[in-house]
């Protein structure tokens, strides 16, 4: 190969801007408008006290996005799509495209709202939005009289459940974890679903590394041992998928059970911290006389929840749940850090609050080398405590809430596809904190128009079967995609737009939201001019806004790159004094080189040294005045510095405001006796038999519990279509060896992985690292639907998750799947993933 002339050529910092968590640094070579090759974070030497920001694999392959074949360029329409019917609908996902310019585009799309809204009404129109993460179009279609919205736990399962009532702090935020430099004082890292090495990328892998080599020792406990428990030569506690519940009960009663004058239980710190672990220290608000030992000793229903009894639940064997009482017991300094995996499953409701009471019971809360973290997939190891690099976003002007949205309807996930099939569902207000949630209500629906712009629901929530039926009940939807995503693939018309290295773009989130370390704060500039015809999402905003008689002025008062700019100025970084300080100094000609507004401000460093690095790290130290510790003045003095989220003021076990909640939400407030499968939670940390668990495979046709893990390969759906990625990295299915072998599987062999909801083929990968009966497939793998054989050709995982039986409103249980597999002799040749067409439009004149 000849070498490529760089002479000339300049390295520019580039957002990374999928949603996997890191948000690292990417910097690429660009010559005369082309990408010639990239790098990451070279601002400095590495060191512990102060690491690269390093990118993944994701980072490098990241100029694949934006320059592949794949790449949408021009405006396109469905061949057979016809205007207010939809033509023929059973097409869409297998039609033939045509480009059309971009006043017919967007005149279209604003008739079929126009002709939604007079014939339906607003609520007709299903805007996939998540409630507080969408783009432009929110504000644009509140303004035009509202839609329907859609609302769920996603990645937090029932972490993002309201926590708070309990004490237990730091759902999505991570604010329950101690500092990174406290984990060299732990003598167990307990990863509880986490395999850090795989899902959180950046740095985290770095920190477990220097807390081995410090003398920490490591627990996995997961349905497999994974490439962090390898890595960090961890003990392995197995437990099936769903039934985590079950093995922390065992636990509590062999530490109950086993303990002799505190030498497993810190009584201390149960006395004075929380309430409702006996009968001495119930709270006030109480409702029943039951207490926690009553249930876990079986006195309140006949059933001790022995080790044996959880064994026979969740597969652990007793003498590793034993082992694990004896790791969570108070002689040890424990640092728990669990993924949401576990909390996103059917029946995991009162997972987080067990999690929190076996912490409790060993004193893991408030001291060095003690802590129990939550939803540690974006916030691994070091976001707790104040950010000490933030980037402000102070709610730019496409940051809309559906608090302004006049239509109320907001349609739950878990279910949404089959609510839009059925025209009914059951409404229970939004999950998402600042929005009521309401007694348990059933309402009718009557989708007519789905709307695509920042996401790809019908890829990424359960049951895509169902979803494509959805879509193609519709009389029309429309996408915004830069390649065909699955929800561009089953659009009528798709419009195309520039990624974030084509414009100075803002980032949505800002803040913690934006990078999953709270030491770093990024900056970046436009890369490369945009290709084709592709535009901006505030463009087709403005676009739809005047079609549709809004004014966009109003909604969107600042320009993208106005926007960029006050991201990029608000950056700032704490100072030794507790103060913060702006990190770029921005002079008149700084503001006159962009044409943007603002004044100019002292800061730490020039701001084209900023944007030229991509990032702002501040140095640590060991003992540094930076160290956080939660809880730490909470445990000291529990009545002068109460937990001012719970009625108590302590860490509640037994948790009257929880339940209540629950009971709200899942129809059995007020002597309801709940709706569909929604369950009953207790106000303690209770067992709850579930659909799609373990106990079901003894009566159901599919024997095999199917669980998923996060992917170098992609961030959630994004990136599956990198060729350098999918050629690295293959995407098997993980199948036990015993069990494979006793099909007659080998390794290699294709398989038909399948259920009641659909089937996938994949290459089978026998391991021992996997429980027997339990199945795992990477994550976001983006659908190939053969729909003459009813196969899909790349593994995608929720062609097999469930949209039905959920136990709680808003809760996404992606882990909560039976299945059963066969080696596959069937007439498709399965391709190498590498070797596999990418999914492009079939164009027609």
């Amino acid at each position: 190969m000849a070498k490529v002339d760089e002479s000339g050529g300049r390295w520019v910092s580039a957002p990374c801007w999928h949603n996997c968590g890191g948000r690292c640094v990417v910097k690429v070579l660009v010559k005369d408008g082309k990408v010639l090759r990239s790098k990451t974070d070279d601002t400095h030497p590495d060191s512990w006290g102060w690491p690269q920001s390093r990118s993944c694999p994701m980072g490098h392959a990241m100029r694949q996005q934006i320059f592949g074949a794949d790449r949408l360029k021009h405006p396109i329409k469905r061949a057979h799509w016809e205007p207010f019917t939809g033509g023929d609908k059973t097409l869409r996902g297998r039609d033939e495209w045509v480009q059309i310019s971009w006043d017919e585009a967007l005149d279209a799309i604003a008739a079929e709202l126009k002709h939604a809204k007079e014939a339906y009404g607003n609520r007709s129109i299903f805007y996939m939005n998540m409630v507080n993460l969408e783009g432009y179009l929110g504000g644009v279609l509140a303004a035009f009289g509202g839609y329907t919205d859609c609302c769920g736990t996603q990645s937090t399962g029932t972490f993002g459940l309201h926590l708070d009532m309990l004490g237990y702090n730091g759902s999505a935020s991570g604010t329950a974890a101690n500092d990174r430099m406290d984990l060299v004082n732990s003598d167990y890292i307990v990863l509880y679903g986490h395999n850090a090495a795989w899902c959180a990328f950046g740095n985290p892998s770095y920190y477990l590394m220097n807390a081995k080599a410090a003398g920490a020792k490591f627990v996995c406990v997961g349905p497999d041992y994974s490439a962090t428990a390898g890595m960090t030569d961890a003990e392995w506690i197995p437990v099936r998928p769903g039934e985590d519940t079950a093995l922390l009960l065992g636990a509590a009663y062999s530490m109950l059970d086993r303990d002799q004058d505190g030498s497993l239980i810190d009584w201390d710190f149960l006395n004075r911290c929380t309430v409702g672990f006996d009968h001495e220290h119930m709270p006030a608000d109480a409702t029943t006389d039951e207490c926690f030992t009553d249930y876990l000793l079986g006195k309140s229903d006949g059933v001790p929840k022995t080790p044996e009894w959880a064994s026979a639940l969740c597969g652990t064997p007793v003498e590793l749940i034993e082992r694990f009482a004896d790791i969570m017991g108070c002689q040890n300094k424990v640092s728990i850090n669990s993924c949401a995996a576990p909390a996103r499953a059917k029946g995991s409701e009162n997972f987080p609050q067990m999690l929190m009471t076996i912490a409790a019971m060993g004193g893991h809360f408030g001291t060095p080398g003690n802590s129990c973290a939550n939803d540690q997939y974006y916030s691994a190891f070091n976001s707790g405590g104040r950010q000490l690099a933030d980037q402000p976003l102070g709610g730019p002007p496409y940051r809309f809430s559906n608090a302004g949205n006049p239509v109320d309807e907001m349609l739950p996930t878990d279910c949404m596809w089959q609510n839009i099939l059925d025209g009914e569902y059951w409404y229970a207000g939004s999950n998402f904190p600042g929005l009521p949630q309401c007694k348990l209500e059933h309402r009718d629906i009557d989708i007519h128009v789905i709307v695509s712009e920042q996401h790809n629901m019908l890829q990424s929530q359960s049951d895509i079967n169902k979803g494509i039926a959805a879509f193609r009940k519709v009389d029309f939807v429309c996408a915004q995609a830069y390649v065909l995503k699955t929800d561009a693939k089953y659009a009528d018309i798709v419009l195309p737009i520039q990624t974030r290295w084509e414009y100075a773009s803002a980032n949505l989130y800002g803040g913690a939201g934006l990078t999953s370390d709270k030491e770093n704060t990024f900056a970046w500039r436009q890369v490369i001019e945009p290709m084709g015809e592709c535009q901006t999402d505030e463009w087709i905003a403005r676009q739809l806004a005047a079609r549709l008689g809004v004014d966009a002025d109003e909604l969107i008062p600042k320009s993208d790159k106005q926007q960029w700019f006050e991201q990029m100025a608000g950056n700032q970084a704490l100072q030794a004094d507790g103060e913060y300080k702006k990190v770029a100094t921005i002079t008149q000609e700084d503001l006159d080189r962009y044409g943007v507004e603002g004044e100019p401000q002292e800061g730490i460093e020039p701001f084209e040294q900023l944007l030229d690095e991509g990032v702002y790290r501040v140095p640590r130290e060991p003992g540094d005045a930076y160290t956080f510790i939660p809880y730490a003045e909470f445990r000291a003095d529990p009545e002068g510095h109460p937990i001012e989220s719970t009625k108590s003021g302590k860490l509640e076990i037994y948790c009257q405001s929880i339940s209540d909640w629950y009971d709200m939400v899942n129809g059995y407030a007020d002597g309801g006796s709940g709706q569909l499968d929604y369950v009953k939670v207790s106000p303690l940390p209770k067992y709850l038999e579930h659909p799609f668990g373990y106990t079901e495979t003894k009566t159901s046709p599919y024997k095999f519990q199917l669980t998923h893990n996060h992917y170098l390969r992609r961030a959630h759906t994004d990136c599956d279509n990198l060729p350098w990625l999918r050629e690295a990295l293959e995407n098997p299915v993980f199948i036990n060896k015993a069990d494979g072998e006793a099909k007659g599987i080998k390794q290699g062999d294709v398989i038909r992985v399948f259920n009641d909801q659909g089937a996938f083929l994949r290459p089978a990968s026998l391991c021992r690292t996997i429980m027997p009966g339990c199945i795992c497939i990477p994550h976001g793998a983006t659908v190939r639907l053969d729909e003459d054989n009813g196969l899909d050709l790349a593994g995608a995982d929720n062609i097999l998750t469930a949209s039905n039986r959920t136990t709680t409103p808003f809760l996404d249980a992606w882990n909560s799947v039976l299945v059963d597999y066969e080696k596959y002799d069937g007439p498709i040749k399965l391709p190498r993933d590498c070797d596999a067409e990418p999914i492009m439009p079939k164009m027609v004149a």
